[in-house]
């Protein structure tokens, strides 16, 4: 996990490879993956837009975050739901899925 916990409702995050930053709304949702079910670590939305379509939601995981840009409300119920979330995890009956994406290499300078 970046951060070593699970990220708090609210926060906003950008992901690798992308510039729209993210306000995450749900943890571990159930998404369906042309008919195989999975989880993913984050769901989010557009920041600032919000909900424009039900369509709009954006499914990650933490490895995918390459900058946490605002962490959210964090009590003592969302301390003890991240700090039991890795265990809890483990007990999901279902995979957690992964986004696949070409890797896109770094063009080759030779010392220039």
């Amino acid at each position: 996990m970046i951060n070593n916990h699970i990220l708090p409702l609210g926060s906003v995050v950008l992901l690798k490879g992308g510039d729209i930053k993210l306000i995450i709304v749900g943890r571990a949702q159930l998404f369906n993956n042309e008919g195989a079910i999975g989880y993913f670590d984050y769901s989010a939305l557009g920041y600032p837009q919000g909900v424009i379509a039900e369509s709009n939601f954006a499914f990650f995981n933490d490895e995918d975050i390459k900058k946490v840009l605002f962490e959210g409300y964090r009590d003592e119920q969302e301390v003890a739901f991240a700090d039991s979330y890795e265990e809890n995890i483990k007990n999901v009956p279902y995979p957690k899925l992964v986004i696949e994406r070409e890797i896109e290499e770094e063009p080759e300078t030779f010392g220039f």
